[in-house]
């Protein structure tokens, strides 16, 4: 699977919308996607191993990763208003979801789609711990 890197990213907006989402509405925007496709990818490939056509089920991988940092990004900030009440002075901050989590929740992506793939050990075993 090693091969000449290329600076083109692994995931397309086309197969972001048409093979990931398969009819569902986009998390991620379109003019966003190619930042954070990026961010995924380098999630996801630590050790830089090249990746000469990568197969589908890395590419779905880049768009669930990709969705999570998404997600987390354009949540609630931790103590920013999210609901209140005039009439019994209440009010809720949103609090933070801990880096660790947001870790936790990619590593367990990563493993939901390359865990029985020739891709799991380059990536997980050797490269995202």
């Amino acid at each position: 699977m090693k091969s000449c890197t290329t600076d083109e990213l692994w995931v397309t907006w086309i197969f972001y919308k048409d093979k990931y989402l398969r009819g569902r509405n986009p998390t991620i925007p379109e003019q966003g996607f190619n930042f954070w496709s990026e961010q995924a990818e380098t999630m996801i490939n630590h050790r830089h191993v090249e990746v000469d056509r990568p197969p589908d089920y890395l590419k779905k991988c880049v768009c669930a990763v990709a969705e999570i940092l998404f997600i987390q990004e354009q949540g609630a900030k931790p103590g920013e208003l999210v609901s209140e009440s005039n009439a019994n002075y209440s009010w809720k901050a949103a609090e933070a979801e801990k880096q660790s989590d947001v870790s936790a929740k990619i590593r367990s992506t990563i493993n939901k789609y390359l865990a029985g793939t020739p891709l799991h050990n380059e990536f997980v075993y050797r490269g995202v711990r």
